[in-house]
């Protein structure tokens, strides 16, 4: 008894040629990855690549906009109505603590605020870590973060 009719050679013939890569073939038309892949050799059709994946930084960058003084705000999420947030490859990113990566080219200790007074700044030169605002407090006696 013969098994089950196979995807038609056709309908992979047609995506190959859309450009799409043998994984998403296969998971579009229920087939082995393995008969696309012999399929785009033998009409000698390049293997796609996928497109260059985002760094964290690159990504924090496609929520923020330019505003006047020289601040950036947050045009992403927000969490709770307060805390600018994004998602990537499934991982959740505070953009605060991304900004102040960004700066100061090493991880933020404790809470990451701006250190300005525009209040939903997210540049990378006006955050501030705890490490910052008790250095500054030791210094002349008061935080530099208003509020």
């Amino acid at each position: 008894m013969p098994g089950p009719q196979g995807v038609p050679r056709a309908d992979i013939v047609a995506l190959l040629r859309e450009g799409h890569s043998d994984r998403y073939i296969g998971r579009t038309l229920h087939t082995a990855t393995r008969r696309v892949g012999r399929i785009r050799a033998e009409l000698d059709i390049p293997r796609t690549f996928r497109p260059a994946v985002l760094t964290v930084e690159e990504k924090w960058r496609t929520f923020t906009t330019p505003v006047d003084g020289g601040h950036l705000a947050w045009t992403g999420h927000l969490r709770e109505g307060t805390t600018p947030m994004f998602m990537l490859r499934g991982h959740n990113y505070s953009a605060r603590r991304v900004a102040f990566r960004i700066a100061n080219g090493r991880e933020p200790e404790g809470r990451v605020l701006p250190g300005c007074d525009f209040r939903g700044c997210v540049e990378p030169n006006c955050m501030e870590d705890a490490l910052m605002r008790a250095q500054f407090t030791a210094i002349f006696g008061t935080t530099g973060v208003a509020g």
